[in-house]
């Protein structure tokens, strides 16, 4: 388990950023149908596993030192390109707002743009430290963060609100498919690349046990939220945070601990954007500043609003991320030949020749 659970707490700790922790991805995909989004997720997991599976196995057969040579992989044009980085820089700037947000109401009398600022230098910092710190970060506050939201979500459906628990009215039920894989698709498409840098080292044993346990994981808090905001009635759905308007009825000293939960879910899946959107921009210089300032202005529009209209749209160019993505691995794994000796090899026995050929030439 010494590589797989480093994997699997990178995995859910980039899924489980601060849309999640909030509550309010939870309410805009899920919640808002009843207890039929409850049937579906049975078929999240499966989807969640096999994508997993599937940019894990692309980590192990073939290494990326760099986003520019997976989108060459997929042989993606430049429109795609850019629209993937700006795909990436508008979810960062939604996760510094989301911080900023939780923040500013905590400590009222304390300017917004000083939380901006203090938070900027952290991301600009934590990028210098690169993956490996990520890592190393997701290993400790994952598992708080997952402990934190369930003691919450349990204590909530048992003591809601309100009586009266949340009944949809004139949702389309048919809606509730496309909504989940919108959602799915959307994460993963700004997880996709720290998913497929994690599979390095790995084998396809240790792949199918990350894959499992991360979709295991990541459905059953999902199972425990939308119950949870089901029982606590419309009031609390439509909060910007639901999660975080729940905690106060826990008292002082866990709303405090819950809040900063949040804020380090903030802090985690912000530092997965900002490492992807500062590997994604085509060019050297000044990069790092440059990312910082993009994602301070693209965060003004708001958590909220980001949330509610950009996220579906990110789970649009997700899809075709996906899909592109396994066309061209499926494309690495038919069988090559060696022009020398016309010997069949394995995906990662031909990448590890065609590095030994370059070296000899």
């Amino acid at each position: 388990m010494k590589k797989v659970l480093p994997a699997v707490f990178l995995i859910v700790g980039t899924m489980i950023g601060a849309g999640f922790a909030s509550g309010r991805e939870i309410s805009v995909f899920f919640a808002r149908f009843g207890v039929y989004s409850l049937f579906f997720l049975p078929i999240l997991f499966i989807l969640f596993y096999y994508v997993f599976k599937l940019l894990l196995n692309i980590g192990k057969d073939k290494y990326f030192d760099n986003i520019y040579k997976l989108h060459a992989f997929t042989k993606n044009s430049v429109f795609m390109n850019a629209l993937i980085c700006l795909t990436f820089i508008v979810f960062t700037a939604s996760m510094l707002s989301a911080g900023v947000d939780i923040l500013s109401s905590n400590f009222i009398s304390v300017p917004s743009i000083v939380f901006y600022v203090i938070i900027l230098v952290i991301s600009f910092l934590v990028l210098k430290f690169g993956f490996k710190g990520l890592v190393k970060l997701n290993m400790v506050l994952v598992p708080m963060l997952i402990l934190t939201i369930l003691t919450l979500c349990i204590f909530a459906t048992f003591n809601p609100v309100t009586d009266a628990v949340f009944i949809p009215e004139n949702t389309q039920v048919y809606e509730l498919p496309i909504s989940m894989l919108l959602y799915a698709m959307g994460n993963i498409m700004l997880s996709y690349y720290i998913i497929i840098k994690a599979g390095k080292g790995l084998d396809e044993k240790r792949i199918r046990r990350v894959s499992l346990i991360s979709s295991l994981v990541i459905c059953v808090v999902i199972f425990i939220s939308i119950v949870c905001l089901i029982k606590n009635g419309s009031a609390i759905m439509e909060a910007d945070m639901p999660f975080v308007a729940l905690s106060y009825r826990m008292g002082e000293v866990f709303n405090i601990f819950f809040i900063f939960m949040v804020l380090m879910a903030v802090l985690t899946t912000l530092f997965s954007g900002l490492f992807t959107s500062y590997e994604a921009l085509p060019f050297k210089k000044h990069k790092a500043l440059f990312t910082m300032f993009l994602v301070l202005a693209l965060s003004l529009v708001g958590f909220k609003q980001i949330v509610d209209y950009i996220y579906p749209f990110v789970g649009v160019v997700g899809i075709s991320v996906v899909l592109r993505l396994a066309f061209s691995y499926r494309s690495f794994l038919k069988p090559r030949f060696n022009s020398g000796n016309n010997e069949i090899h394995t995906p990662s026995e031909q990448t590890e020749n065609e590095c030994c050929r370059h070296n000899k030439v």
